[in-house]
């Protein structure tokens, strides 16, 4: 009988490979108070806006209340807290342009790049740790998107500030507490200029631009969540790891959906929401450092919960197909991770990295950006 095909070695290994880092779990030097106090800022909002009866605004909140996580482990008390202060004023700022998109609905494209690309020029130039602005970009695909009258633009974008103050206190005490405990900080390296940010975020923008109008041409429900799902897997350091990010998000997603059907099923009540979203920010925190496609598996439901409940009001919600915002939120996460692969493809493979960073010098030269 003549042997049966089997697949080549370095096949083998690869799928080996990928499945050992989708199961293993990482160590990580995060303390650990800091999932715990991440829940706190961003739920807190969530809590106050169940009580006023208003959960949607207490939501909306809690995405500004996401800052938080943008707060520097290492540094100067100042250095820390300025970075969040920037970051909140990003917050704020790329909110309320995306909010402008209901003004003239043929920006919404345009509007999208221009925040896709500050945002990826500021996290790279500063360095900033995951998630860097996925949480900016998020609040602004969604403020694209949301069923808001102009005339209530400003109070929406109040809301999203009043997250960032909010959690921007929490960072303070926070810092402080865990510094007085070290008695000392630690120096950080002085910012510069690195070879090819803009170019990267040049791409990196139009990456996010296309899957969102991809996904727009095929009339999805939710087209931010492709938007989301490119910015963060062009992100990655390498090719390699940015394969390996869109293959552990699409598993997470796949198995968050079954999680986020399940809560969405139990219709919750405003509390019921409250308690959830700080469970689900706290287990985020707590994997996200160890094991991404883990992490994805909450992060899903947490980001369906914000973009649902925070959107609609809690009756039309609840009378609303689960199934269909699920099965949006995975197809659009699938056109996301593959254009992101694309781009991140462009970035990083060998042959196109010359002429980018021929670019980025030629552009940097013509801006006179970087001080001589």
């Amino acid at each position: 009988m003549p042997n049966t095909p089997s697949a080549p070695p370095h096949l083998m290994a690869l799928i080996k490979d990928e499945i050992h880092h989708l199961i293993s779990f990482n160590t990580h030097t995060r303390p650990w108070h800091m999932p715990i106090m991440a829940a706190i800022a961003s739920s807190l909002p969530i809590f106050l806006g169940a009580y006023f009866g208003q959960l949607s605004y207490g939501l909306i909140a809690s995405l500004g209340a996401m800052v938080f996580l943008n707060l520097p482990y290492q540094g100067s008390f100042m250095f820390r807290m300025v970075q969040v202060l920037a970051c909140s004023m990003g917050f704020v700022a790329c909110y309320g342009i995306g909010m402008l998109a209901h003004l003239e609905p043929r920006l919404t494209l345009p509007l999208l790049f221009f925040i896709a690309f500050w945002v990826a020029v500021f996290g790279r130039f500063y360095r900033m740790a995951p998630p860097a602005g996925m949480f900016i970009l998020m609040a602004s695909a969604i403020a694209l998107f949301m069923p808001v009258p102009a005339m209530q633009i400003p109070f929406y974008v109040g809301l999203i500030g009043f997250g960032c103050l909010f959690a921007g206190v929490i960072a303070c005490i926070y810092t402080l507490i865990t510094m007085a405990a070290k008695h000392k900080a630690t120096k950080m390296e002085p910012f510069v200029y690195q070879n090819d940010i803009i170019i990267n975020s040049l791409i990196v923008a139009t990456t996010v631009t296309l899957s969102m109008a991809i996904a727009l041409s095929m009339d999805m429900t939710k087209p931010y969540w492709a938007a989301m799902s490119s910015f963060v897997i062009i992100n990655g350091v390498n090719f390699q790891g940015i394969w390996r990010k869109q293959f552990q998000r699409i598993i997470g997603t796949f198995l968050g959906m079954g999680v986020a059907w399940w809560l969405l099923s139990l219709n919750l009540n405003a509390w019921g929401v409250a308690v959830t979203m700080f469970l689900l920010a706290a287990t985020i925190e707590t994997l996200v450092v160890r094991n991404y496609a883990f992490a994805v598996i909450f992060i899903t439901p947490m980001t369906i919960i914000i973009a649902e409940y925070g959107s609609h009001p809690l009756s039309l919600v609840q009378t609303v197909s689960h199934s269909a915002v699920i099965l949006a939120r995975f197809w659009d996460t699938v056109i996301g991770c593959l254009i992101g692969l694309a781009g991140g493809f462009v970035i990083h493979h060998a042959h196109f990295r010359p002429r980018l960073h021929a670019i980025d010098q030629w552009l940097i030269k013509k801006l006179n950006i970087i001080e001589r």
